[in-house]
Order: structure tokens, then C-alpha cells, then sequence
């Protein structure tokens, strides 16, 4: 292999296809992350596309006109509430991008390796990521090609499943097939270039014995949870016109500050571990102190959950006292929907946490098997991950559940000038929630990382260098 060589070469192709478990492991994660993201792009893109005047339409003959309401539910079919419905089903992209952002990290040990000995045998460093491209191309057309298929079985089960009135995606017709066709021409670039830079060839070991290590936190990464803190307020104090300027900045900021903030709080949360008495939670707590990035992206969006059980509690606590009972069924079926998606996106950010813990027991497999030689059973430290788990996604969750309930507290107290006793109420009902949403992914994802756990407690594990 030399530098000159095109990625059209066919020895770029041949080794670019998964050839062990851990490749296809691999690429078939990320091909769900990218369908799964493509599917919701299109749910967004339906809804943005359906006609201005698709709450109700009329058939008029000799003067005498027939109004039938749509089929749609009022959140899709009224103009006013559709950007909303499709900012929603934007949102929930971000859990499905992180797995699939995730996946790249599966089996890394032994993909270290491979680049090693690639590189022994010739391969320089450009070659190597022309051959991450062609892998993360090749995972990413296919997911793509997939997303087809998901939002036609999400729009059965949003769509014809539901009862007239209550459908929340319309029928599929041209935009969605141009949608889906440019995705096939965007999503392949996009996701070889992500791989192509999470591609890190050995070059101190040649052998390719070294480890991944975690990046420690630094001053830029200080900065930008401040920053965005301070932006909430100057958000939350400019006034809300039309556009409402003010709130759209507040509700970025806030954004912000769950994706820069939560390296920090996974590293003060394990720094806490650590110092208790109990075994398993220091054990736990340094377990999440070696590598605190990794576990950071998964705490981001458990934040961002937190943020809108939060939310929908104010919300829903408004509402109640409302007296209109129309619109309080509007409303309230609304928020229903809503932690719905949450709930989603907690489970979908659970099975990102799986691929990192599972990543994590793999590659530091002599460590757990010096630890099971030590007389610790499998189901030890099985106990071991599943407090690490819990750390990672309760704390994040619990506190974007209070951030959200203030953010929206906020804004209902200065819009009119009283709280009731429902808004307080409504701060323990979104922290229960938001907690026991992500136990329940946190306990899910601990099933699913044993069968890793019992792997690495193999004797032959010991000999691992």
C-alpha cells in the first residue's frame, strides 16, 4: 500500500469488508444507528410537508359545502403545532446518532491490532483512514437503505395503527421518496468521514498492545459549561417577541450546556463514587474515572430526558388547572406523546451505554479476570458494571429533570406572575419519573453487558497482554 493509492483500489474494498464477528458487530450497529436516524428524518420531513389546509377539508356542490376533519392528529394537521411535532421527531435523532457514533467504538482493542499489522505490512497512515472511509461508507449506505423500510413500519404503527384524528404521520408520497432518495446520496459521505476520523492506528506499539485511553478534562473543556450556563440567563432575561428570541437562545444554551457539562458531572459522580466505603461503588466510581468521555456522550442525553420530563411536568401541572376541558385533553394528550419519546430516547441511549461498557469489559478483559481469579464471581462483577451504569444515567437525568423544571417554571411564572401548588408537586413527580426511566435502562443495559462480563472472566483472559 502507498499514500497514491486510490480508495477505488480493489484491495481497499476487499479489506474493507467485515470479516470477523466483532466487524460485523460492528457495522450492523452502526447501519441501525443511521436507520434509525434516517427514519426519524423523514417522520420530520412528513410532517413539514403536509398541506396547509389538511385539518379539514370540504367538498361543495350547488352551494352546499361537507366539512371532514382530517385523519391527522391536530399536532400534524394545524399548522401552527407541526413545527413543533417535527422539531420533536428531530430531537429524537440524537439518541439513535450517538449509538450509531457509538458502534465505531466496537471491538477497538482488537481493531488497534488489525491497523498495527496493516501498518507493518506496509500500510501508512492515510491508507488507514481511506480504509476506515470505505467501512464507514459502506455501514452507513446500508443504513441508509434501511431507513426506507423503518419509517414505512413507523408510519403503520403511527399512522394506520392509530384512530382517526389521533394519526401522527400521514400518508407517504413523493417528498418522502426524494427524502429518502437523498439520504442514500448524503448519509454514505457523512458517515465515512465520522469513521475515517475515529480511525487511530497504533504508532508507539507497533504490535498494537496499548490501550485506549480516555483524554483527561482541561481548562476548554471548563469554559464551555460556564459559558453556556451564562447564556441561559441572558436567554431567560431578553424578551420573548414573535420570533421569541429569547427562548429559542435559552433553549440552546441549555442544549449546550448538557453535552459540555456532563463530562463533568460524570467525573464528580464517580470522584464521589470512589471516596465511599462501600465496594462496589468505589469500585464502580473508578471504573467511570479512567475513561469519563465515553460515558459523557450517553450522560448527555439522559440530561437532555431529564430536560423534557421536566418540562412536560410544568407543563402538565399548568394545565390541570386549566378550565377549558378541551383544552386540557389537548394538551395533556400531547405531553403523553411527548414522554413517550423521552422514555425512547432513554432506551435507545441505554443501548449506546451498552456498546461502551461493553467495549470497556473487552479491552481491559485481564482485569476482570484477575479480579474473578481473586475469588470475585462473575455476578460480583456483574454488580460492579451495574452500579457504574446506574451512576451514569440516574445522576444526569435527575438533574436534567430539575434544569427542565426550572427552565419551564420560569417561564410560567413570569408569563402569569403565580405559581400553584401543583408547579412544586410537579418537580417530584418529573425527578421520580426521570429516575426510574433510567434505572430501568440502566438495569436493561446490565443484562445485556453480561454475557461480555462472563467472557472476559475466562482464565485464558489472564494470558492477555
Amino acid at each position: 500500500m502507498s499514500t497514491g493509492m486510490s480508495t477505488a483500489n480493489p484491495v481497499f474494498w476487499h479489506l474493507a469488508r467485515p470479516r470477523t464477528a466483532t466487524d460485523r458487530k460492528r457495522a450492523r450497529r452502526m447501519s441501525l444507528g443511521v436507520a434509525g436516524s434516517g427514519a426519524l428524518l423523514l417522520a420530520a420531513l412528513a410532517i413539514l410537508t403536509v398541506p396547509t389546509n389538511a385539518s379539514s377539508n370540504a367538498t361543495c356542490v350547488d352551494s352546499e359545502c361537507t366539512f371532514f376533519v382530517s385523519d391527522l392528529a391536530p399536532y400534524v394537521a394545524e399548522s401552527g403545532l407541526r413545527g413543533g411535532a417535527a422539531l420533536g421527531a428531530l430531537l429524537l435523532i440524537v439518541p439513535f446518532a450517538l449509538f450509531a457514533l457509538q458502534a465505531l467504538r466496537t471491538g477497538t482493542a482488537a481493531r488497534e491490532r488489525r491497523l498495527a499489522a496493516l501498518s507493518l505490512a506496509g500500510a501508512t497512515r492515510s491508507d488507514l483512514r481511506r480504509l476506515a472511509l470505505l467501512e464507514g461508507t459502506r455501514a452507513a449506505l446500508l443504513g441508509a437503505l434501511l431507513a426506507g423500510p423503518v419509517y414505512l413500519l413507523l408510519w403503520l404503527i403511527l399512522g394506520p395503527a392509530l384512530p382517526a384524528g389521533s394519526k401522527l404521520l400521514p400518508r407517504p408520497g413523493i417528498p418522502i421518496l426524494l427524502g429518502w432518495l437523498g439520504l442514500l446520496v448524503i448519509m454514505g459521505p457523512i458517515g465515512g468521514l465520522i469513521a475515517r476520523q475515529s480511525a487511530r492506528p497504533a504508532t508507539v506499539s507497533p504490535l498494537g498492545l496499548t490501550r485506549h485511553r480516555g483524554r483527561p478534562l482541561n481548562r476548554t473543556d471548563a469554559i464551555l459549561p460556564a459559558a453556556s450556563a451564562v447564556l441561559v440567563g441572558v436567554g431567560l432575561a431578553l424578551p420573548w417577541g414573535h420570533p421569541p428570541v429569547g427562548l429559542f437562545l435559552a433553549l440552546i444554551a441549555i442544549i449546550a450546556l448538557a453535552i459540555s457539562g456532563s463530562p463533568w458531572l460524570v467525573h464528580l459522580t464517580g470522584h464521589l463514587a470512589a471516596r465511599r466505603p462501600s465496594l462496589l461503588t468505589s469500585l464502580a466510581g473508578r471504573r467511570l474515572l479512567a475513561d469519563v468521555r465515553t460515558p459523557a456522550r450517553v450522560a448527555a442525553v439522559m440530561m437532555a430526558v431529564g430536560v423534557s420530563f421536566g418540562v412536560i411536568a410544568v407543563l402538565a401541572a399548568d394545565v390541570l388547572q386549566a378550565v377549558n376541558i378541551y383544552d386540557r385533553s389537548f394538551y395533556l394528550t400531547g405531553d403523553g406523546i411527548a414522554a413517550v419519546g423521552a422514555v425512547a430516547a432513554a432506551l435507545v441511549a441505554s443501548s449506546a451505554l451498552v456498546v461502551g461498557a461493553t467495549e470497556q469489559i473487552l479491552d481491559n478483559a485481564r482485569a476482570t479476570a484477575v479480579l474473578v481469579a481473586l475469588a470475585a464471581s462473575p455476578s460480583f462483577v456483574t454488580r460492579i458494571v451495574r452500579r457504574q451504569m446506574l451512576l451514569v444515567a440516574v445522576p444526569p437525568t435527575a438533574l436534567g429533570a430539575v434544569l427542565g423544571w426550572s427552565f419551564y417554571g420560569w417561564i410560567i411564572l413570569t408569563d402569569e406572575g403565580t405559581w400553584t401548588w401543583r408547579i412544586p408537586v410537579a418537580l417530584a413527580a418529573a425527578v421520580l419519573v426521570a429516575t426510574l426511566t433510567a434505572a430501568l435502562g440502566a438495569l436493561i443495559a446490565t443484562m445485556a453487558v453480561r454475557p461480555a462480563i462472563l467472557t472476559s472472566s475466562a482464565p485464558e483472559n489472564l494470558r492477555t497482554p
